[in-house]
């Protein structure tokens, strides 16, 4: 949730795996208008994962097209592509402001080279996952200082501010004054101006919390933001465990992250608070929930568990990745081959999070099995089947299975198993 600088020599790599600087054509868009955005999110299949800003760590794509693991190496462009939604800075895909401007949410103007080169890095991403969507971040609650000249009226300049800079020194960010008209005007214009590039599907929202003393100005400037990027842009919130039940009707996504902290430590919230999401929340909605681990990357009991959880309550995406507290870039993640699409979509209603089934686990069927989340207060269920399934979980068959309180499964129909 901390605005700022979320990335850094990462972008540049990222970039060039991507290809800027290489001789462009003319960029295609395959399945990019916002046009096809609800049919994007329609057509995936489950488990769906989501990026933010920082990428998967454990892969690396070899030349002929296999992935291996690799751990401690920065994953390649194409494991970008394994996500379904993908949200950073505006310059990710490589957009860069006409030559002499500084303020990107002063002047949002770019040059012609740069569109032309971002838009075919989107299309390079589409071609891989046409189901993907691509965002880009708008500061208005915090930013780095490069964000506005030193002596902009926009910056906060209070005790409230100097207590934000001292508790955020990994991003190096400062408040910004989005109770000012004028500023809410010019962060709704970049929204706007980035969507219009035809580069991104909508905008992301750090630090969304309309039930807050800042609630009412928030309220202001979605509506503005909304006006701007237009009706079928997607607009994506970071939520946290609160719901946006004042801005709800202008936000398409709300982004959960970090279940399992201190601030945001109960299933429970997060189950009720994705059903809430799937019901409340502007069409096509969705939720984003990401969890971070307690005991390392490979609790792979605590990844299965965010993974069904996600699975049972929403149609949503999950992210599985280390905690803000590290003093490395946050939300860097492995890829778990748990994730790899398995499911296909789901042909049973949301699980209630009040009304479990008789084990105390909750399930929910899709067209090529059936996901079980076991909440860590409850006890080892037995899971059981007329015919043969797969464990994703473990890779064995059979009709029995155990579940353990805080874990999670997949259980395949054998016949997608043996593909």
């Amino acid at each position: 949730m901390n605005s700022g600088i979320r990335i850094g020599a990462a972008l540049a790599l990222w970039v060039l795996s991507l290809g800027i600087g290489a001789a462009q054509g003319a960029a295609t868009v395959p399945d990019g208008g916002l046009d096809s955005v609800a049919g994007r999110i329609a057509g995936r299949n489950f488990p769906s994962t989501f990026q933010a800003w920082n990428g998967t760590e454990n892969l690396r794509a070899l030349p002929d097209g296999r992935v291996v693991p690799l751990p401690g190496v920065e994953a390649a462009a194409a494991t970008t592509a394994r996500h379904d939604l993908y949200f950073s800075d505006w310059r990710s895909l490589g957009l860069r402001l006409r030559p002499g401007l500084q303020y990107v949410v002063l002047t949002p103007e770019f040059t012609a080279e740069s569109i032309e080169a971002a838009r075919s890095n989107r299309a390079r991403l589409l071609a891989a996952n046409p189901q993907m969507l691509i965002l880009a971040e708008i500061h208005y609650f915090s930013a780095s200082k490069s964000y506005l000249p030193a002596d902009s009226p926009w910056w906060k300049h209070d005790a409230l501010n100097d207590r934000f800079e001292s508790t955020n020194t990994e991003y190096r960010s400062s408040r910004l004054d989005f109770s000012n008209s004028a500023f809410q005007d010019k962060v709704a214009a970049l929204c706007g101006a980035l969507v219009r590039t035809g580069i991104f599907d909508g905008c992301m929202m750090d630090w969304w919390h309309d039930n807050d003393e800042m609630g009412a100005d928030r309220v202001t400037l979605i509506r503005k933001i909304r006006a701007a990027a237009g009706e079928k842009a997607i607009l994506l919130g970071n939520v946290n465990n609160t719901l946006p039940a004042r801005t709800a009707s202008y936000l398409n996504g709300m982004y959960m992250e970090g279940l399992g902290s201190k601030f945001f430590p109960d299933w429970h919230t997060a189950a009720v608070n994705m059903v809430w999401g799937e019901n409340h929340l502007r069409k096509p909605a969705f939720t984003a929930l990401e969890a971070w681990w307690q005991s390392g990357r490979t609790d792979y009991a605590a990844m299965r568990a965010t993974t069904t959880l996600a699975l049972v309550f929403s149609n949503g995406y999950v992210l599985f990745s280390d905690p803000n507290s590290l003093p490395t870039p946050d939300h860097l993640h492995d890829w778990y081959g748990f994730w790899d699409k398995s499911l296909g979509k789901a042909v049973g209603p949301l699980a209630n999070p009040d009304r479990p089934d008789l084990s105390g686990a909750f399930t929910r069927k899709y067209e090529r099995g059936e996901a079980v989340f076991n909440p860590p207060s409850n006890h080892v269920v037995m899971v059981s089947f007329p015919e043969p399934r797969m464990s994703a979980a473990t890779g064995q068959t059979g009709r029995s299975f155990k579940v353990a309180a805080g874990d999670g499964d997949l259980f395949l129909t054998v016949s997608v198993a043996k593909k």
